[in-house]
């Protein structure tokens, strides 16, 4: 069973981690087919944290699953703290794949998308 999780940084300001779980669930249509399990994390500040939903999609039968880190800059979390939590959970989980894929902010072509959309 393949899961994904889109990882936020998370907020104090509870609407805004509304805003990341309506985005999260928005996927899931679009996505549909590719990923049987689907949610979101949040770095700090709200919950479900990483380890939480990474421990819910293992627990939900998950053996494959994506990491997206929906950040726009190779700050701290990107380059340390995400990594440290696969690393981490690759021991825990051996029999699971996890994949963390590049930031937002990273991928190819969305400097282009975002400036067609300005």
């Amino acid at each position: 069973m393949k899961g994904f999780i889109l990882v936020a940084h998370g907020s104090r300001r509870v609407a805004a981690n509304e805003e990341i779980a309506a985005f999260a669930q928005s996927l899931t249509a679009t996505m549909a087919g590719r990923f049987e399990l689907m949610n979101h994390a949040f770095w700090e500040l709200a919950e479900p944290s990483l380890e939480q939903s990474i421990d819910q999609q293992v627990a939900a039968g998950a053996k494959d699953i994506t990491l997206f880190p929906y950040f726009l800059a190779e700050g701290r979390h990107v380059v340390n703290d995400l990594p440290s939590v696969v690393v981490q959970k690759r021991e825990q989980y051996p029999d699971v794949n996890l994949t963390l894929l590049p930031h937002l902010g990273a991928l190819p072509g969305f400097a282009d998308w975002l400036g067609q959309q300005l």
